[in-house]
């Protein structure tokens, strides 16, 4: 087993979940900058929570997350999202394709999501699927495509953004041996030649021996998974100086007696009004618990899926009655 990289692009210590630590307990992962990682266990060792931590579908109870050289961690959720638009990409297990749209359609969604002009998008999409050797199949129905045509476009989809990390949750569970041998190097090529670092989740130990590196996880472990150093440019946030605002409270009114109010000279003499009973104080307002987390200026970045993302099909659909 390699050693990741001196300066990861990911860097993950000590993850645990949740509280008690049932799910995750000292997981650890770091990635440099266009590896290529398997993270190989089986069902119910800690992988989905695993992803789900470094992606900002959940939080940890405990541990870090720096993502190219930012605490992830301490991301607020819209920052968190914000961030996973830029950088990260995503193959789900389940391909999530709108089968009313073509397939070029399908993979340029995110493009499409992320303000890309359609037209742009499709273009982009196209040269993707002809890179995953799907170019014949670009005019065709979704629906109409086998199985193992639709898995390489999910890698197409995820990489259509050209993310910094592409994360791929089980995508070819389920493929015969030969269509996943096919597609596993077909992917690993393609990441190599654009640089993009892969987290690859499966629990297959012949797919995960052709990566650059495999972290074995059992019971929400990586017990060969050393915990990496601190990257020479990953430094935690300084903390903002809390702000508390400035609180005024509404003066009491008080009503004097119908006697006691001067008349204008210019205006005749009114009856006298029934006095008013007197309104209670308005309440000072509370402080609001100051932010004590300013994030830094993230660095520039190549774009990425959202993750936790569009819903494909709800909003394929929409964008096929259009």
């Amino acid at each position: 087993m390699s050693l990741p990289s001196d300066n990861p692009v990911l860097d993950a210590r000590a993850l645990r979940y949740p509280a008690d630590g049932s799910v995750l307990q000292q997981a650890n992962l770091a990635v440099g900058e266009g590896e290529t990682v398997a993270v190989l266990g089986p069902a119910r060792a800690g992988k989905t929570a695993l992803l789900h931590c470094l992606t900002g579908r959940i939080t940890p109870s405990s541990g870090s997350i720096w993502a190219n050289g930012k605490a992830f961690h301490l991301f607020s959720a819209d920052q968190k999202r914000s961030f996973q638009r830029r950088n990260y990409g995503l193959v789900p297990q389940r391909t999530g394709f709108v089968p009313e749209l073509s397939l070029d359609q399908n993979v340029a969604l995110p493009l499409i999501f992320a303000g890309v002009a359609r037209e742009e998008a499709v273009r982009r999409a196209r040269t993707w699927l002809e890179r995953f050797e799907l170019g014949e199949h670009v005019g065709r129905r979704a629906g109409s495509l086998p199985e193992e045509s639709l898995r390489r476009a999910a890698l197409a989809r995820g990489m259509v953004t050209d993310p910094l990390v592409l994360f791929a949750d089980e995508p070819l569970a389920g493929l015969d041996s030969a269509d996943v041998a096919a597609i596993a190097r077909m992917l690993l090529s393609i990441a190599r030649s654009h640089g993009t670092s892969v987290v690859f989740f499966t629990r297959e130990q012949d797919l995960a021996g052709r990566f650059q590196r495999r972290v074995d996880m059992t019971q929400g472990r990586t017990p060969n998974q050393p915990v990496p150093t601190a990257p020479a440019t990953a430094r935690r946030a300084p903390k903002s100086t809390p702000i508390v605002p400035t609180v005024v409270a509404r003066p009491s009114v008080i009503v004097t007696s119908p006697a006691e109010q001067p008349m204008p000279p210019t205006q005749p003499t009114q009856p006298a009004q029934p006095a008013q009973p007197a309104q209670p104080a308005h309440p000072a307002q509370q402080p609001q618990p100051a932010t004590l987390f300013s994030p830094p200026r993230e660095p520039r970045s190549r774009g990425g899926l959202p993750l936790g993302a569009p819903d494909y099909l709800g909003a394929g659909r929409a964008e096929a009655n259009r």
